[in-house]
């Protein structure tokens, strides 16, 4: 019977060897019908229910196992292994928990303890479990590479560098390293180190996948988009369900200007993974481009899950806490409620959506209470609909449901641009006497803002050199006022500027102040950022240069925007050439005032 039952175990493992887990579990069936109380057989068999998504008949065989032998570790491991995937954290520390009970030095559970901490997101208690792994057994390579994940998360990438460099010394086949260690360098921006580092990891293993979708990524960084999206389609063929790869492509399309390809790689990261949340968002920028509003602001909503706005949401717990709005509410109970809207993210961001406030209190009959970011109450304070105003330092008011700035749109049911609200402007400025400016015949007036946040998405791409104004500063039919507050503004001083362009900054303590100077100017000329968003809420003329794949607000081609009539678009030719872009701007002033830029 002994050998009968050891060749029905090499039976199985055949199977298990080719996937073919249907028969395998059939094979442990016979086992068990010899021996109902092999512990092996139960636990390799609930091992074929998990990959045959029989959870519950796994779980069975397992605590079988446990209850025929309560130290066969093997059976906790797996026991483990199942609730932790399945969710039921607080079962999987348990269940490790018992088993280091059993055996002290069992360092494989020390190991998947610390991934349950990873997932409760203790990061200090999974790494003193990794390092009690490691501690048992200095060769455990996977527990110290898990250090260096948690570190990698931590945004501690040198740290995390040191650390996978270390496993490496310890098991030098453990190729995944590389991998790891060239997406540490991806991220501290030394991308020459991480193509090196990337580059071995695939000589070592040319079918890791993962090695491929992280080398995209560098060349996706470093502008080279033909390369990566080359690099990630390999990925994609060596993994063909690996989310990332997809996800990472459809930027690399994007850029490269191939949109129906950048949105079908975002749905198939989507459909392989439905809860990947930057796929989604990066989806939803790419209908918003497209001015598909309805599928746009959809998917839009999947922001506030990205990790970015955690801390965000943290912060603001007392307006999270409550009910969000669905706009599914009964409309004649609203009327005795209070709706909180909130600013989320950028000056920008408010300061673009907030005209859709008055649509909003029509279709919605309830009070509204606004909290914004501090520099823009003054100017709300001119917006008839808001019934109480308060900035982020001031207490919250009582509120019934909360709502996001930017969902606005969403809840009235925005489907193109058509469905845009007219009112233009739509917002006022106070005139301030400080800030008026004596207009002359056949002489410009004009704004200028070269930078943007450095927390805002794209900022590189954004941004570009003062110097493109230096042709403005020697025609003496011209005027510059510089708009840049924040640490660049010291860029005027940098390139000898102070006499020649008109700094009155120290005087735009708040966004009132500055719509009040804007309204003084002939024209504002300024990169993305929240001075082009105000100046086109305030109907001021605005040139805009973008790069050549802008924003999803400003789409991907024309002059004009269907969201501020006075503005233009000059956008980039080339990549990260502003060069023609500033020709063209130069032209226009011609064109337009008839004054010659040199």
């Amino acid at each position: 019977m002994a050998n009968n039952i050891t060749k029905l175990f090499t039976d199985a493992l055949e199977y298990y060897k080719v996937k073919d887990f249907k028969n395998a579990k059939e094979v442990y069936d016979k086992i068990l019908e010899i021996d109902e109380e092999n512990v092996e057989a139960l636990v390799n068999q609930g091992v074929i229910f998990k990959l045959l998504s029989e959870n519950k008949k796994a779980y069975e065989n397992y605590i079988n196992a446990i209850n025929i032998n309560s130290k066969y570790t093997l059976a906790y491991n797996n026991l483990g292994n199942l609730l932790k995937d399945t969710g039921n954290y607080k079962g999987a520390l348990k269940v490790y928990s018992d088993s280091i009970k059993i055996d002290p030095k069992n360092y494989h559970a020390y190991n998947n303890l610390g991934m349950v901490y990873e997932k409760l997101k203790d990061n200090n208690k999974a790494i003193q479990s990794y390092k009690e792994a490691v501690r048992i057994n200095p060769k455990f390579a996977k527990a110290v590479n898990n250090i260096g994940v948690i570190l990698y998360k931590q945004k501690k990438y040198q740290e995390a560098v040191e650390i996978f460099k270390i496993a490496l010394k310890i098991d030098p086949k453990y190729y995944e390293l590389y991998s790891n260690i060239g997406a540490c360098y991806n991220k501290d921006k030394k991308y020459d180190e991480a193509i090196e580092s990337l580059n071995i990891a695939i000589e070592k293993n040319p079918k890791n996948g993962g090695a491929y979708t992280n080398l995209g990524n560098v060349y996706n960084k470093i502008y080279d988009y033909k390369k990566a999206a080359k690099l990630h389609e390999k990925s994609i063929e060596l993994e063909p369900n690996g989310s990332n790869a997809y996800s990472n492509v459809g930027t690399s399309y994007k850029y490269l200007g191939q949109v129906q390809k950048s949105i079908d790689s975002y749905k198939k990261a989507i459909e392989i993974d439905p809860n990947f949340v930057n796929a989604h968002f990066d989806l939803a920028t790419m209908y918003l481009a497209m001015g598909d509003y309805k599928l746009g602001f959809d998917e839009y909503e999947w922001r506030f899950k990205k990790e970015e706005m955690f801390p965000h949401i943290v912060k603001n717990k007392d307006i999270f806490s409550k009910p969000m709005f669905k706009g599914s509410e009964d409309l004649e109970e609203l009327k005795n409620k209070t709706i909180l809207l909130h600013s989320e993210q950028g000056f920008g961001d408010s300061i673009q959506f907030i005209r859709f406030l008055p649509n909003f209190k029509k279709k919605f009959p309830c009070k509204i209470a606004v909290k914004c970011r501090d520099e823009l109450k003054e100017l709300f304070k001119g917006i008839k609909e808001i019934d109480v105003l308060t900035h982020r330092n001031e207490p919250t008011p009582q509120f019934d449901y909360h709502l996001p700035i930017m969902s606005m749109p969403k809840l009235l049911n925005m489907k193109t641009k058509k469905d845009l609200p007219k009112e233009n402007p739509y917002l006022f400025a106070k005139k301030d006497k400080d800030l008026e400016i004596k207009s002359k015949k056949g002489h410009l007036n004009i704004g200028i803002c070269w930078s943007a946040s450095v927390t805002g998405e794209s900022y590189d791409g954004k941004v570009f050199d003062l110097k493109y104004f230096e042709p403005f500063l020697n025609n003496d039919k011209i005027t510059l006022y510089s708009l840049q507050v924040g640490p660049e503004k010291e860029d005027i001083k940098k390139l000898g500027f102070e006499d020649k362009i008109v700094d009155l900054t120290d005087k735009l303590t708040d966004f009132s102040k500055t719509a009040s100077l804007m309204k003084e100017l002939d024209l504002v000329i300024s990169s993305d950022t929240s001075v082009a968003h105000l100046a086109g809420a305030l109907n001021v003329p605005i040139w805009i240069p973008l790069q050549k794949v802008p924003d999803w607000r400003w789409e991907n081609k024309g002059e004009i925007s269907p969201w501020y009539p006075s503005a233009k678009l000059f956008r980039q030719k080339s990549a990260r050439s502003w060069e023609s872009v500033f020709q063209s701007i130069y032209a226009k002033i011609f064109s337009n005032f008839k004054i010659k830029i040199k």
